[in-house]
């Protein structure tokens, strides 16, 4: 794949937008249904919509050849605590690449236009949070230089 290129996303976009957020939420529901709750396409425009919508989040997309084929959502964290080590950071809240696109480099441009704004917003560091069951997302920020840097655990009462 040549260039993908990375801009941010307006309220326009979001219906290409929702149907790759819907192919990443079909993804979890199937490897995880105890755990997500399955969105309707409707439900899922309308969660993207607002998205675009918050002053708090920046919705990136990617786009090769004219067409959406990625998208993150990265919100900006403040923190005041004099305990933590990073007091201003980006944090992924949601990654998508469309099926068809994944594995060329659609992910990587853009969690380096990710990296670079929050750079640019005086952020110290880009944190995330990816399902285990997600090998080829770990791969990629892995291979990006991210690390584990703490585990979350459920057990599922009945």
């Amino acid at each position: 794949m040549s260039e993908v290129k990375v801009e941010i996303a307006t309220v326009e976009d979001a219906e290409d937008i929702a149907k790759i957020a819907y192919q990443v939420a079909k993804m979890h529901d199937e490897a995880m249904p105890e755990y997500f709750k399955t969105v309707a396409k409707d439900e899922q425009l309308q969660n993207i919509k607002e998205m675009l919508n918050d002053n708090k989040i920046t919705v990136f997309k990617a786009v090769y050849e004219g067409k959406i084929c990625g998208f993150l959502f990265l919100e900006m964290i403040h923190r005041q605590s004099k305990g933590l080590m990073f007091s201003k950071l980006g944090y992924v809240l949601n990654l998508g690449v469309d099926e068809v696109y994944r594995g060329q480099g659609t992910g990587t441009a853009l969690m380096a236009f990710a990296e670079k704004h929050v750079r640019e917003q005086g952020g110290e560091a880009l944190d995330l949070n990816v399902f285990a069951f997600n090998k080829d997302a770990i791969r990629l920020y892995e291979r990006l230089g991210y690390e584990v840097i703490d585990v979350s655990m459920r057990k599922v009462l009945k």
